[in-house]
């Protein structure tokens, strides 16, 4: 048995706990001077409509409704050694670009991934004027409430991610199409009978999907769905008259509440539903589940 340390080996010990100590207090300050917090907004100045492009990478998103006559609000905090804030506004063409992109540096360590964790942004957009919108989000969880806007068009893209879209108030105009584009993902879309879109269009490739589509419906409207390996959950109104295609070889399909015809699966108020809903699915793996709401 070892017998008592040896002053020289104390004071070895002591001087390496004291460098372990001196590094972890200089790494926390690096660490956090790396994180920057910023705050963006314009007010609205006669514009007439916007094309809106939101990219955000990793973190936290939140989009909503701006307040009063803001064109938009953002406020960010980000990892500045890995990304950098986007904030352009060109007046002249009603073109508007958020978010942040990435500074391209190569491999990013595990620390810049926890950092990314630390990475939020909150978005608001004007609901007084047309916005076509185009949204990307690519790893974390997002929050897009866009209910009440007035959506020309919508483009939304998801990564892998959880993300949340609501269109909790009807669109203030009649959107020409919503179209959504999932990746490893767990994505819910709820309202969307609130976009008075005619056209939806819904691809996604490996995650659970629910798209439903409950709102103030005001037209008869088309949607495709094009799924790899996943599932989709369709949530739709009793009231609609809903006719379902398929072109999927080895995705089980839950055809409750519907009547096959042909090639088509139809509700038996199909013919006298005052609007329509006419889906048309593509699957290669996965299911494919409907259920009715009132």
């Amino acid at each position: 048995m070892r017998g008592p340390a040896s002053v020289p080996e104390l004071r070895a010990a002591r001087l390496a706990a004291a460098a372990l100590l001196a590094s972890a207090a200089l790494a926390g300050p690096a660490e956090a001077q790396r994180m920057r917090s910023l705050t963006s907004a314009r007010q609205l100045q006669g514009e007439r409509r916007a094309e809106v492009v939101v990219k955000y990478g990793a973190g936290r998103l939140q989009v909503a409704p701006a307040a009063g006559d803001l064109l938009y609000r953002m406020e960010l905090r980000y990892d500045d050694e890995e990304f950098r804030p986007v904030t352009e506004y060109d007046r002249a063409a009603g073109r508007l670009a958020l978010g942040v992109e990435s500074r391209e540096r190569g491999n990013h360590r595990h620390s810049r991934n926890r950092r990314r964790d630390a990475q939020h942004a909150t978005i608001a957009l004007t609901p007084r004027i047309p916005i076509a919108l185009d949204l990307s989000f690519g790893a974390g969880e997002a929050d897009v409430a866009l209910g009440g806007l007035a959506l020309e068009d919508v483009h939304l893209k998801t990564g892998a991610s959880e993300t949340r879209v609501t269109f909790a108030a009807p669109n203030r105009i009649a959107a020409r199409r919503v179209k959504v584009e999932a990746g490893a993902a767990e994505l819910t879309v709820t309202g969307l009978g609130n976009t008075h879109a005619p056209r939806f269009e819904f691809s996604g490739g490996v995650g659970e999907s629910t798209l439903d589509f409950s709102g103030q419906w005001t037209r008869s409207a088309m949607a495709s769905i094009d799924m790899g390996v996943g599932s989709v959950r369709l949530r739709i109104p009793r009231a609609l008259g809903v006719k379902v295609t398929r072109d999927s070889f080895l995705a089980s399909f839950d055809a409750s509440g519907l009547v096959r015809r042909g090639d088509a699966w139809y509700s038996r108020n199909y013919a006298q539903a005052r609007y329509r809903l006419d889906i048309s699915v593509h699957a290669a793996v996965g299911s494919i589940e409907v259920d009715w709401i009132d």
